[in-house]
């Protein structure tokens, strides 16, 4: 039987470069678009996830979803986006207690102007740092955490092993 209560020195080492290097990406990517375009990473997931949706707008519920943040949390950033003009709220005809939200065109031009740094950044201090074989392994390796903490997470299903099949 597996002893669940620890880790050999391998996962170990994998999880604790995991644990130490995210916060290291995250943080630098965040100051990268902070810097030159006065955006947060999460300000950028946010108008990056609302580029791809049909009409650039997404129910609140289908945003706080595929930017996997609770609905309470991403009210506070949507006001945030809001008060820049970077976002719209607009009620759903068919229910009047939902909103989406819309990305305008001030939004819009802030994305843009973003995303060349921001994937600059992306592939100078990720993907050219590791080979496509290694590459294809952290796709593998967290479509399968999203699978398995995620199973029905329609947003993120594109993201699962199964994916591409």
């Amino acid at each position: 039987m597996e002893d669940k209560s620890t880790l050999d020195a391998e996962q170990e080492r994998a999880w604790l470069a995991l644990l130490k290097g995210h916060p290291l990406l995250v943080n630098h990517l965040d100051a990268g678009l902070r810097e030159h375009a006065g955006l947060s990473l999460i300000d950028y997931g946010m108008l990056a996830t609302l580029w791809e949706a049909p009409e650039r707008r997404l129910t609140m519920a289908a945003l706080a979803r595929s930017v996997v943040y609770s609905r309470s949390g991403l009210t506070r950033l949507v006001d945030g986006l809001e008060s820049r003009g970077l976002v719209v709220r607009e009620r759903l005809a068919t229910d009047r207690r939902s909103w989406y939200v819309v990305l305008t065109d001030a939004g819009l031009k802030a994305f843009e102007d973003a995303r060349p740094r921001y994937l600059a950044d992306v592939r100078d201090h990720f993907v050219a740092l590791i080979t496509p074989a290694q590459l294809k392994a952290v796709a593998a390796a967290y479509g399968a955490v999203i699978a398995d903490l995620a199973p029905d997470h329609e947003e993120l299903r594109q993201y699962h092993p199964a994916a591409g099949d």
